[in-house]
């Protein structure tokens, strides 16, 4: 019977969260739309080129084929309507079709992230509980100085650190430059090296922050102290039972900051050279590519807010101490 009141409520949870997220990407939707329209420069322009005939009656002609002729509401439900069929358009610079374009992309920028998140959480873990168990001590301040360092330096400047010692001096790793794995393996790898070491390196900083607050809340509890009384051993006590329910916030962390990752591969990928989706985004940007500057962020946006409501989702199922309303 708990089981099925548990159940129920966690269903109406997550329909009341999908809810307010299919709102807030309509909300998003339509900012993007605005603030892409908004950006200086002229597509029309741009698709006919520096040397291209720019007379009115060509002018109206190229905005007539890409449908920039028509009331603004009139362009936002064409658009919406075909990118929730799927369908998001071809660039007005080249013609490409943008999803097959974004399909290549997104398991470049997949990559990076999923395998920086990853090593940011390891050292995370690593620092944060280490921090919290030897608080005060020379370890606790040289990664409170580390993680402080890293919140305080932008990632491009980092990244360019990073390229002058093991790209410059050392010449052990390439500058910059993107190798399909297919083709590469072993270049793939070395390519990859430096920006998993930059956005992994960066995104801990936060998260050793929060693991290693939250380690102290836990190991002040009665039960951790309880532990200790009855002669534990040390580790069991850290990782086992203190850990264990440090997770749960490790947890909503890791769906909070992979949002802020996401946002952060398009400064790295700049920076190395990565032909992913952020490198995408910027080049749309810099051409005014209407529609895929839509597409990208729209589906960063969507991406974000579907990680955020799972995560809230995961955090509410595995603690029952979180009341679902």
């Amino acid at each position: 019977m708990i089981n099925h009141i548990l159940h129920s409520s966690l269903l109406k949870y997550f329909l009341k969260r999908l809810a307010m997220a299919v709102l807030v990407l309509f909300l998003v939707s339509v900012i993007v739309f605005i603030a892409v329209r908004a950006c200086p420069g002229d597509p029309v322009l741009s698709k006919i080129g520096p040397h291209g005939d720019a007379s009115e009656e060509n002018y109206n002609r190229v905005a007539a084929e890409l449908g920039l002729d028509k009331p603004y509401p009139v362009q936002y439900f064409i658009w919406l309507g075909g990118f929730l069929r799927g369908d998001f358009g071809v660039s007005l610079i080249n013609g490409a079709d943008i999803r097959a374009t974004i399909l290549e992309k997104l398991p470049v920028t997949l990559e990076l992230l999923v395998i920086s998140m990853v090593f940011a959480i390891l050292l995370a873990i690593v620092f944060g509980v280490t921090s919290a168990i030897y608080k005060g001590s020379v370890y606790d301040q040289i990664i409170q100085f580390i993680s402080t360092g890293f919140l305080a330096i932008p990632a491009f400047c980092f990244g360019l650190i990073v390229i002058l010692i093991f790209a410059v001096d050392l010449k052990i790793l390439p500058s910059m430059g993107f190798v399909s794995f297919a083709e590469d393996p072993a270049g793939h790898i070395r390519h990859l090296i430096m920006p998993v070491l930059v956005m992994g390196f960066m995104e801990q900083a936060a998260l050793t922050r929060y693991i290693r607050s939250e380690m102290l809340e836990v190991l002040s509890t009665n039960y951790v102290r309880t532990a200790k009384a009855k002669g534990l051993p040390t580790q069991a006590i850290y990782y086992k039972h203190a850990f264990k329910n440090v997770m749960v916030t490790v947890v909503t962390l890791v769906g909070m900051r992979i949002g802020q990752l996401i946002g952060g591969t398009v400064v790295i990928e700049q920076v190395f050279g990565w032909s992913g989706l952020g490198w995408y985004l910027y080049t749309s940007v810099v051409k005014q590519d209407y529609p895929a500057v839509q597409a990208i962020v729209l589906l960063i946006a969507a991406a974000m807010v579907i990680l955020n409501m799972l995560a809230d989702v995961l955090y509410a199922a595995i603690d029952p101490r979180i009341k679902l309303d």
